[in-house]
């Protein structure tokens, strides 16, 4: 930006432009699947986190009495202490490892069968792309960086690309009903 760039510019600039371009990187993180499924029963929060916006929070941005812009925040955002080790949710493989933008430091993990878990803000990365990781296992610390305003994690669930609630799949019952039903009878 231009050091003479109004803020407001420089806000509305970040807050459309720089979050669809991480969404396409996401986007692009998650075209590929694996072709089986690594995860088993609920997926893991956060330990001893406590929520601090839900999902699809709807979020209205002003400026001098005007509303410049708005955006659905389609994470949870959980808080604990600063530098909470973050298990992977559940198993699967590392498909994104790394910076991105508004995200900060973030991970990206393929379940199988277009089914993935995002944590974003991590303040340290302790995985890789390619590499398999366990239900529980520590992928990173909590942390503030990207457009973070205090130590906290981001979690998504994506189906595909496709953002969805995670706490559903914190829930053993609504899996059983809603996702395993469903593949038994494909089977």
């Amino acid at each position: 930006m231009a050091p003479n760039t109004a803020m407001i510019d420089t806000f509305l600039k970040v807050n459309r432009e720089l979050r669809r371009r991480n969404y396409e990187e996401i986007v692009k993180a998650t075209a590929q699947t694996e072709n089986q499924k690594h995860w088993e029963g609920a997926f893991l929060r956060l330990p001893g986190s406590a929520n601090r916006a839900g999902f699809a929070d709807y979020r209205k941005y002003i400026y001098k009495g005007k509303t410049v812009d708005k955006q659905t925040h389609l994470v949870i955002v959980l808080t604990s202490l600063e530098n909470s080790p973050v298990p992977a949710a559940n198993s699967g493989k590392v498909v994104f490892a790394g910076g991105m933008g508004i995200y900060g430091r973030t991970v990206i993990i393929d379940h199988g069968f277009g089914l993935f878990s995002l944590y974003a803000h991590l303040s340290k990365i302790d995985t890789a792309v390619g590499q398999m990781v366990a239900k529980g296992n520590n992928i990173g610390l909590t942390g503030k960086t990207g457009l973070a305003g205090g130590d906290h994690l981001h979690f998504s669930i994506l189906v595909h690309h496709t953002f969805v609630n995670p706490v559903e799949w914190w829930d053993l019952k609504w899996i059983k009903d809603n996702i395993l039903t469903k593949i038994d009878s494909v089977k």
